[in-house]
C-alpha cells in the first residue's frame, strides 16, 4: 500500500508539473539572445572604419564593433578594410597617396586622406563626414573610453593575404607588434576583443603565443577553401581533406571559438541565383563542436530572418539596426543599452575643413 501511494503521488506531481508548464506565458520563457555586429562599424550608414562609424555603433546599442586592421609603413595599426587606398572611398588633400598600399605609407601620410566625403555606390543611406580620417587602433579605444561604454566589444580582423604577401607588412608584425595584442592587454581590452581572419595562419600563431587569453574567429568563404599547388593557403596549414571537407571541423582543430562564414552567394535569399553557404546543417555542426556561428554580411530583412531561423548566434551587417529590428520583432534579445551621443569624443575624428580639397567634398553617389 505504501508503494502504491508513493507511485500515485509521484504521477500526480508529474502531471501537475506538465500542466503548470503548459500554462506558463510565452513572455516568461527564456528568450534567445542574438549578437549584433556592425560591419566596418556600420558602413551602410556611416563612412566605413571611421570614428564616426564606431560612435554610431555605440549610439544604437550594438553588441560588437567589427573592424579591420592593417599596419602603416611605420608599424602603426590603423583600421581599414583594404590593403590600399581606394579612390571610391578616399581623396587626397595633400600628396598623392590614393591608390597606394597602406604598408607603403606612414601614419602621417595616411592622416592626410579624406575618407569621409564620398558616399559609396549602392549605399544611399550612408552619411558623409567630410574630412573623416582613417583611425588608429589607439584612437578607437580612446573613443570607446570617452563614451564610457563598458559593454561594447570589438571584433578585429587582421588584413593580410597568403597569396599577396607584399601588399601588407609581414605576418610577424601582426603577431609580434607591441602596438597590437600587448597594447590591447595593457589597455584592459584583451578580454573584450576577438581576433578574426581569413588568413588562418594569424589565428594559429596568435593561439600559440597567447593561448586562451585571446578568442579567435575563423572567417571563411568559397574562395578561401580553394587548393593552390596542393595546399589550402588560407587555412593555416590545415587540410580540408583530413576533415572530410568540413571547414567547421578544420576551424575547431586550430582552437577557433567562432566560425564566421559568408551567409550566402549571389545576392539575397530572395534572388533566384542565391546559393546558401550558411545552412542549418553547418549551424548544427558548429554547435555540436561548442562553436558559435556568426555569418556575414547580412543586410536585407528577408536574409536576416532566414539566418535567425537557422539558429545562428550572431550576425555581422552593414545595416545593423535592421538586424536589431528583425530580431526584436521575433522576440529575441538583441543589442545592448544605447549610448548618448558624445560630440566631444569626436573632435579628432575629422581633419579641419580648411585642409579639405574642395574638388572632392562632398560626393553623393546614387544607386547604379
Amino acid at each position: 500500500m505504501a508503494y502504491y501511494t508513493m507511485f500515485v503521488s509521484t504521477v500526480a506531481i508529474v502531471l501537475l508539473s506538465l500542466v503548470a508548464a503548459a500554462v506558463i506565458p510565452v513572455n516568461d520563457l527564456p528568450k534567445r539572445r542574438l549578437e549584433v555586429q556592425g560591419h566596418r562599424g556600420g558602413v551602410g550608414l556611416r563612412p566605413e572604419e571611421t570614428l564616426w562609424a564606431f560612435a554610431y555603433g555605440m549610439e544604437v546599442g550594438l553588441d560588437v564593433l567589427e573592424m579591420d586592421m592593417v599596419f602603416t609603413k611605420d608599424e602603426v595599426p590603423v583600421l581599414w578594410h583594404d590593403h590600399y587606398i581606394d579612390a571610391l572611398k578616399c581623396a587626397d588633400t595633400s600628396g598623392n597617396f590614393v591608390g597606394e598600399f597602406i604598408a607603403n605609407l606612414t601614419l602621417a601620410e595616411v592622416k592626410t586622406l579624406d575618407c569621409g566625403s564620398r558616399q559609396l555606390p549602392g549605399m544611399p543611406q550612408q552619411e558623409v563626414h567630410p574630412g573623416a580620417t582613417i583611425a588608429t587602433l589607439e584612437e578607437v579605444l580612446n573613443l570607446v573610453d570617452c563614451y564610457g561604454d563598458k559593454a561594447v566589444r570589438i571584433n578585429l580582423e587582421t588584413k593580410l593575404s597568403p597569396l599577396r604577401p607584399n601588399e601588407t607588412l609581414s605576418i610577424d608584425t601582426y603577431i609580434n607588434s607591441p602596438r597590437f595584442l600587448p597594447f590591447l592587454e595593457k589597455r584592459g581590452y584583451l578580454n573584450r576583443v576577438t581576433i578574426e581572419s581569413f588568413d588562418w595562419r594569424t589565428l594559429v600563431r596568435i593561439k600559440e603565443k597567447w593561448g586562451k587569453k585571446v578568442t579567435t574567429v575563423a572567417l571563411i568563404r568559397d574562395t578561401t577553401m580553394i587548393k593552390v599547388d596542393g595546399v589550402y593557403p588560407w587555412l593555416g596549414g590545415t587540410n580540408l581533406d583530413d576533415f572530410n571537407g568540413s571547414y567547421i571541423a578544420a576551424a575547431h582543430s586550430i582552437h577557433a571559438s567562432v566560425i564566421s562564414p559568408v551567409s550566402g552567394l549571389n545576392g539575397t535569399v530572395n534572388d533566384p541565383s542565391y546559393v546558401p553557404f550558411t545552412t542549418k546543417a553547418t549551424v548544427e555542426e558548429a554547435h555540436k563542436l561548442g562553436m558559435k556561428m556568426l555569418p556575414w554580411t547580412v543586410d536585407d530583412e528577408s536574409s536576416i530572418s532566414a539566418m535567425l531561423t537557422l539558429g545562428v548566434d550572431g550576425i555581422i551587417s552593414n545595416y545593423p539596426e535592421r538586424v536589431l529590428w528583425v530580431a526584436r520583432q521575433r522576440g529575441m534579445i538583441a543589442g545592448k543599452t544605447r549610448m548618448t551621443s558624445r560630440p566631444e569624443c569626436l573632435q579628432n575624428a575629422s581633419m579641419p575643413r580648411s585642409q579639405l580639397n574642395p574638388s572632392s567634398t562632398p560626393v553623393l553617389m546614387t544607386n547604379p
